[in-house]
């Protein structure tokens, strides 16, 4: 082989220490669904009883669980499997057969890991090195050894538990031939120090509980203080500040791993808004599911007259009206992504200007049948503009309206210019969005930008016309 055939030497990308919490924290955060959310989880509990939460966290805990060692590829699972193993005794006591001894010892140690964060939320205890180094020998207490990339290939070393690194272990990316620089060994316990300074400070003590959450497993993930295990006890660590509110885990299921690694990518190269938007959707969506496993768990005795009423205290799917409040809002916000998804994917060129923001107003009339969230103060706008000479402007608005009990069509409608852009049922959002749903969102939303574009060249045209630059 010739010299200059031989393999590039990959591109070391210098380890980067994380950021402190001020500095990490977006300027655009949006809790308002989130808060919604968590309100609804402590009004449920309070009409529930603490019992039946439990119950359900108790088995959102094994979703996550499930799922945090099937996202580093020690085992495959589905959302199929997830869900009956948690619910069902018989199966979870047969995971070795159905998985096999390994994926039983490293899902039960999950288990006994969420249930240390668990008690150590419950009381209050601080998070510190110790117990991060605990709950690092606690996920990882069925591992014996782990796979290393040396010069001579891999190779297979012994996992010292609830010890730090003494060796690095930034990983190669194949496909770009760059190595992702985590803390060298001789700075992890100044790093690791330096993160519990952070997480005591009484700004973090003080942030909203996304934030806190996202930031501990964002820094935690940086400096990648053990040889392995560390992704399973980021999403745990994660989980400390949303079981202390709303009061359950981070749960991330391993068909949305690509999501997660993107949004943590992105952290990455500076834009913490998309890991922190990846946390709060994650934690609606396990706040939803819980609801959801509530409604299934609770038998409560329902008296003649509560069974009369119950047509006019709740509304589609049985939720109550306030949920159905909540979920509108939330789909706004889906549309709103997905207005801003088209504008990054087709930029405008001078002097074309697009953008997007989250605003008061509505997306016009209410057609029969329909209603607007009362408390709902904001909508979507899209505005597509020129700049002078050819001075122009297109601005709309989106809202969503929500089928009243009775009304034949669409539980949800994204309306704009009086008319209806997308129809959606209920299971398309509740309880968690589906794919397809957004997929026609972003349709909807590139056919706006598309209008819009046309409109403002039109009347950029007439505006150059009118001012002489054009015959």
């Amino acid at each position: 082989m010739e010299e200059n055939e031989l393999d590039p030497e990959p591109v070391v990308i210098p380890y980067a220490p994380f950021p402190v919490f001020l500095r990490w924290v977006p300027d655009n955060f949006e809790h308002l669904t989130f808060d919604r959310y968590a309100e609804q989880l402590a009004s449920a509990k309070t009409e529930s009883g603490p019992d039946v939460l439990r119950s359900a966290v108790s088995i959102a805990t094994k979703w996550a669980a499930v799922n945090t060692g099937a996202i580093e590829n020690l085992y495959d699972v589905d959302r199929g499997f997830t869900y009956s193993v948690a619910v069902s005794g018989a199966a979870w006591s047969n995971i070795h057969k159905l998985k096999g001894d390994s994926a039983a010892h490293a899902m039960a140690d999950a288990i006994n890991a969420y249930d240390y964060v668990l008690d150590a939320t419950t009381k209050d205890r601080p998070v510190t090195e110790h117990w991060i180094k605990e709950l690092h020998a606690i996920v990882c207490a069925s591992q014996e050894s782990f796979t290393v990339l040396t010069a001579v290939g891999t190779q297979e070393r012994s996992l010292p538990l609830g010890t730090y690194k003494t060796d690095p272990n930034s990983p190669l990316n194949l496909a770009t031939n760059e190595v992702h620089s985590y803390a060298p060994p001789m700075d992890t316990g100044p790093e690791m120090a330096r993160l519990i300074e952070q997480l005591r400070s009484d700004e973090f003590i003080a942030a909203h509980p996304i934030l806190q959450a996202a930031y501990a497993h964002y820094a935690f993930v940086c400096i990648h203080p053990f040889a392995d295990g560390n992704g399973r006890v980021s999403r745990a660590l994660a989980s400390t500040y949303l079981y202390r509110n709303p009061g359950v885990p981070l749960v991330i299921f391993a068909d949305q791993k690509g999501e997660y690694l993107d949004a943590l990518e992105a952290a990455d190269a500076g834009n913490s808004s998309a890991f922190v938007h990846f946390v709060s959707e994650r934690a609606i969506d396990t706040v939803g599911m819980v609801k959801a496993q509530m409604t299934k768990i609770e038998a409560p005795e329902i008296n003649d007259q509560m069974s009369a009423m119950a047509p006019v205290l709740t509304g589609m799917g049985g939720l109550q009206h306030l949920e159905i409040d909540a979920i509108a809002e939330r789909l706004v916000g889906v549309f709103h992504d997905a207005v801003n998804a088209q504008i990054a994917r087709y930029p405008l060129t001078a002097p074309f200007h697009s953008q997007a923001h989250r605003v008061g107003g509505g997306g016009g009339k209410t057609p029969a049948g329909y209603r607007n969230v009362p408390t709902n103060k904001t909508s979507v706008s899209l505005m597509v503009s020129s700049s002078a000479p050819a001075t122009a402007m297109e601005n709309r608005h989106y809202g969503c309206v929500i089928a009243r009990p009775g009304t034949e069509g669409a539980d949800f409608l994204i309306r704009g210019l009086g008319r209806t852009l997308v129809e959606v049922a209920i299971r398309e959002m509740h309880p968690t969005v589906g794919a397809a749903l957004v997929y026609r969102c972003e349709m909807a939303a590139l056919g706006e930008l598309r209008e819009s574009v046309e409109m403002v060249g039109q009347k950029a045209t007439k505006a150059l016309r009118d001012q002489g630059y054009l015959a």
